[in-house]
């Protein structure tokens, strides 16, 4: 497992912070699954980590478990993760655990839904029943809507395949960091230098977005004194933590949520981006 990963989940789940939506992308198929069943198992086991030796950690690993449902469209031979499969779990989250108080879904491949199966799935991640618990593990998160991504916590286990789209994800998040560490310079020259980029690929702006937020979460969770980190670039938060004012923190952290809402609701991308800049920039230094 990713070492990192591994770090970031095991703090969540000994804060009992574990959120329910978690995607899992990047990496290959075999760690995405080990991460997930290791997740499964948090929210299934009776001691604070996985123990591995349970009744219920041995059903999820011999995956046995009825309250661990996994979903896996190449399974079955599709290309696509198909609408009615996931009408099929909108339907099944509202029957009640079998064994154990949470009932684990784990959608493997994703980013094979097209949009009305993402829509489709959207109300479940916001308004699930208190038992239900996701794990969404796709090859590349670019794929998915940008509703999807801001109601899940996503992890990153890296470009194993070195696909275009990793590559892609790579360039989004580098930026993101490049943009906080000039968003913790007072002068505003270098973070406008950055922005510019999405002007020549507006695809570019949720994912930065995506990547940008947690870097703010982070900041904010050093701010306060958690150890807790869920971005790849702890040393930029450290920085933004140490420059910023806690209240300012919050407020980014506000300020993307309130793009990607524009974003969900088919807002101009480049009135957002526009406004981006400016935002951030006042946000991080008023008063």
């Amino acid at each position: 497992m990713n070492e990192n990963v591994f770090n970031s989940v095991k703090e969540l789940i000994k804060k009992s912070k574990l959120p329910h939506a978690i995607l899992i992308d990047g990496g290959s198929s075999s760690e995405r699954d080990e991460v997930a069943l290791y997740i499964a198992s948090s929210f299934l086991c009776n001691s604070v980590l996985p123990c591995g030796m349970c009744k219920n950690c041995i059903k999820i690993n011999n995956g046995s478990h009825p309250d661990v449902i996994i979903t896996d469209p190449g399974l079955m031979n599709e290309k696509t993760f198909k609408v009615n499969v996931v009408r099929d779990i909108r339907k099944d989250v509202y029957v009640l655990p079998n064994e154990s108080k949470y009932k684990v879904y784990i959608l493997k491949g994703a980013d094979k839904m097209n949009a009305s199966a993402q829509n489709a799935l959207l109300k479940t991640l916001e308004e699930p029943p208190s038992y239900a618990r996701f794990i969404l593990l796709c090859e590349s998160r670019s794929a998915m809507l940008e509703t999807i991504m801001s109601r899940v916590t996503a992890f990153g286990l890296g470009s194993g395949s070195g696909s275009v789209e990793s590559e892609y994800e790579t360039k989004a998040d580098n930026l993101a960091n490049e943009l906080a560490i000039a968003l913790s310079e007072v002068t505003e020259l270098r973070f406008m230098q950055l922005s510019s980029a999405f002007e020549k690929d507006k695809d570019l702006f949720p994912l930065v977005l995506s990547s940008i937020q947690l870097i703010f979460r982070d900041a904010v969770a050093i701010s306060t004194g958690s150890d807790l980190i869920l971005s790849s670039h702890a040393d930029t938060a450290r920085i933004l933590a140490s420059k910023l004012s806690l209240k300012a923190l919050i407020g980014l952290v506000g300020n993307t949520e309130e793009f990607f809402e524009c974003l969900n609701k088919n807002a101009n991308k480049n009135l957002l981006i526009t406004r981006f800049c400016s935002v951030l920039r006042n946000t991080a230094y008023a008063g």
